[in-house]
């Protein structure tokens, strides 16, 4: 069983030289050093499906429900300025699942809009959270596409490439 420690999420500025089947291929950013990241997915909805024959309540599963993603991390001048200036933009967003920093594990991508807001300024570490909302059915996009990460002398990811397989 694999950790969370180094998946990313990560995003983009939507482009016009997205092409239909290498849709997410491209160089992405991080969004911010999280804390966690929370699930893309929300919760499912039952429909009732009982009737009056039923001598109990029977239930389907139903839509998903869309929701935002509240992700905390460290408040960092680069990140949140480059999250204020994308503010209510539409963005891809792709969180790399697993240990390696390139979605080992899973790659899941969706299209959203983010916001960021500092957290309270204590003696502790200075956090921010970016809320995340999630505008598309997330995907899993790991058998399509390979991650390629370059990383600074700390490890901290500078450039992170997706590049459609062969």
């Amino acid at each position: 069983m694999a950790t969370g420690l180094k998946s990313r999420i990560i995003y983009r500025e939507k482009t016009s030289s997205q092409t239909e089947g290498s849709y997410w291929a491209g160089t992405y950013k991080l969004l911010l050093r999280a804390k966690a990241i929370p699930s893309p997915f929300g919760s499912q909805n039952m429909v009732d499906t009982s009737t009056l024959e039923d001598l109990v309540e029977t239930q389907e599963m139903g839509r998903r429900a869309a929701g935002s993603m509240e992700i905390s991390g460290a408040f960092e001048k680069k990140y949140k300025d480059d999250m204020v200036s994308n503010e209510g933009k539409e963005l891809d967003f792709c969180i790399l699942y697993g240990t390696d920093g390139k979605g080992s594990e899973g790659i899941c991508a969706f299209i959203g809009q983010e916001s960021f807001a500092p957290d309270e300024a204590t003696d502790d570490h200075l956090t921010g959270t970016a809320t995340v909302a999630v505008k598309t059915v997330p995907k899993w996009i790991e058998n399509d596409y390979d991650v390629a990460v370059t990383e600074d002398e700390n490890g901290y990811p500078t450039t992170i490439t997706l590049s459609k397989k062969s």
